[in-house]
């Protein structure tokens, strides 16, 4: 799973006798957001060209972990949307707010990754810091197919045709979990080979405080308590927020601890 952590100080180093490469990048993530990240465990496109006389058993497949790299997008980065990784290709899920095709670019960027390299651009929700710029998005990378609960896709601008997303789809080795209640069409997603659960909104994680969503901006609270029901019930490890800061460890126990105090 890629790590990206802000540092302090401008240097790129790679390494690339193993196959892997460690690099030390400036992010410029919009919005008056910069910093510097490092990205492991992608190689660069000279690597990928050397790569591509590998034996077909020694590259990546469905069967791998998806690395996540989170954009966070929006005035104070208050949204986040994540790139997900695998060989050289990648998924979108989430697009952020109007004008956030930009930095989720330049994120792709610095792991190495064109437009071209996306297959697939996911949608938890219709809501505007969600699919804001899935026109921009879907125009950069015209190889990708976009998906959305059925309920939801009504609702979203889109330049082409959405594919509808239902309960246990699998894209890009990535699990649909159905969990409505913030919306009608509510998605989120879910890889089992990482362990790891994209919650949307069904789910923030805001100062710490793990809670479903609020009630002002849910559409069926019954249908949001037993969504998170369903979600502590999977079995995942790391838990990714569109709206707070990921669990790196333990967040199935803390989502079954969340669904035991709902009514």
């Amino acid at each position: 799973m890629r790590d990206v952590r802000k540092v302090g100080r401008r240097t790129w180093l790679a390494r690339s006798s193993s196959g892997l490469l460690a690099i030390w990048a400036g992010l410029d993530f919009g919005f008056g957001k910069h910093g510097f990240g490092v990205l492991i465990g992608r190689p660069s496109r000279s690597v990928v060209a050397a790569q591509e006389t590998m034996p077909p058993e020694l590259m990546p497949d469905d069967t791998m972990a998806a690395e996540a790299l989170r954009v966070r997008l929006g005035q104070g980065g208050f949204v986040s949307a994540y790139v997900m990784t695998r060989g050289c290709e990648a998924a979108i899920v989430d697009t952020g707010v109007a004008g956030s095709a930009a930095a989720i670019g330049e994120a792709m960027g610095a792991a190495g990754l064109g437009w071209d390299a996306v297959r697939h651009v996911v949608l938890t929700h219709y809501h505007q810091d969600h699919a804001g710029s899935i026109g921009d998005v879907l125009g950069l990378a015209p190889g990708a197919a976009v998906y959305a609960g059925a309920p939801d896709i009504p609702r979203i601008q889109a330049p082409r045709e959405i594919t509808p997303a239902a309960e246990g789809d699998e894209i890009f080795g990535l699990q649909i979990i159905e969990t409505p209640g913030h919306t009608a069409g509510h998605i989120s997603v879910f890889d089992p080979a990482g362990a790891a659960l994209i919650t949307g909104d069904a789910v923030f994680n805001i100062g710490g405080n793990l809670a479903r969503t609020p009630d002002q901006f849910t559409a069926d609270i019954e249908q949001a308590n037993q969504s998170v029901r369903k979600m502590a019930r999977l079995a995942f490890d790391r838990a990714l927020f569109m709206h707070g800061e990921p669990i790196e460890s333990g967040a199935q126990t803390a989502f079954a601890d969340l669904a035991s105090s709902l009514p």
